[in-house]
């Protein structure tokens, strides 16, 4: 003990900076997440809610979308504890997404993950976390050393594994950047599969010292998480096209619901792309601007690539519903769309 004070007098500054010792205040949060194999709806409504070009909302959903929108998936369900008994509630609008993780800069996450899916091992890769190889969560071979997968590079069924992982400086937010930043996570095993099944969710870092005591940032009255992905769930089909779901969050032709604000708020949106090499996409907000990147620049449209991962502001003082969808042209059919609502 005596020794361990000589070392903080001394250098326990720099080491905190240098992301070698936890800060002081720092919190290990805990996370119950399993994978389960679940029905997916991506238009529960089974109606086009959003955009009918002859006739006036709702509508029924295109063809060859009509009677083809619902597939079996995997995804990241989040309970409250150990027991795995009680699902948290999570927001509406998050969709297939699994539950935010997040985490103040020079905090500790463990996930104590289940696998109680009957397709396979699973695990959970972070994106912006610091961590051990065993903490990992993806399975592939060194080719210079010959380094083996970690502990937690796949999950069989029945099985679990905590991963542990530290939001140190590398993972949060930058100078300049907003006080927090999304990432993502999802299972690292034959990645592109087990993200079409629907394995993958938000992580998100605040800055230290701008997080409430759940994480998310002060100097934010609101965040939404949106995903702009095309599920390909005819893969094996001569025309896949209507197995392939253009959708925000899992959810199409206006189905998704719950982006909702109030006038005056500052509005954190995370925007993430994932996919195949048709997966480019380009958000695009109806009624307001946003603030994005570093050094800011002003813009209503977002460029996403697979994997993509952007921040953006929004001071929500436009009342109105507005759409909010992607702007490549034939994802506009698909249905690639919604809405969000600035309340009085």
């Amino acid at each position: 003990m005596r020794n361990r004070k000589r070392f903080l007098a001394a250098f326990g500054c720099a080491a905190v900076m240098m992301g070698a010792l936890p800060a002081a205040s720092a919190a290990t949060r805990h996370y119950y997440v399993q994978a389960e194999d679940v029905v997916w709806d991506f238009a529960p409504s089974n109606q086009n809610l959003i955009h009918c070009m002859d006739m006036p909302a709702p509508c029924p959903i295109p063809a060859p979308w009509t009677d083809s929108h619902i597939f079996n998936k995997t995804r990241y369900i989040e309970y409250t504890d150990a027991t795995f008994k009680t699902k948290k509630p999570q927001p509406e609008w998050l969709g297939v997404l699994g539950p935010i993780i997040r985490a103040e800069e020079g905090d500790k996450v463990n996930v104590h993950f289940c696998n109680a899916s009957s397709g396979g091992s699973f695990g959970m890769h972070p994106h912006g976390f610091r961590y051990t190889k065993d903490n990992e969560g993806g399975h592939y071979h060194g080719v210079n050393s010959g380094q083996a997968p970690g502990a937690g590079a796949q999950v069989a069924p029945g099985a679990c594994f905590t991963y542990e992982w530290v939001a140190d400086a590398d993972s949060a937010p930058g100078a300049g950047d907003p006080s927090s930043k999304v990432w993502w996570y999802h299972s690292h095993i034959n990645e592109p599969a087990e993200t079409n099944l629907g394995l993958l969710g938000p992580i998100i870092i605040t800055k230290k010292g701008m997080a409430k005591a759940d994480g998310s940032p002060k100097d934010v009255a609101r965040e939404f998480v949106t995903a702009f992905v095309i599920f390909n769930e005819l893969p094996d089909r001569r025309d896949p096209e209507p197995g392939l779901m253009h959708s925000i969050n899992g959810y199409i032709f206006g189905n998704l619901k719950g982006l909702v604000m109030n006038k005056g708020e500052k509005v954190r949106w995370h925007v993430l792309g994932m996919g195949n090499e048709v997966d480019n996409h380009s958000a695009h907000w109806h009624g307001k601007t946003l603030s994005v990147g570093v050094p800011a620049k002003r813009t209503d449209v977002v460029e996403l690539l697979p994997a993509s991962m952007v921040t953006a502001d929004m001071i929500a003082d436009n009342p109105g519903e507005w759409m909010y969808h992607c702007h490549v042209a034939d994802h506009i059919d698909a249905g690639m769309m919604t809405t969000y609502q600035i309340l009085p």
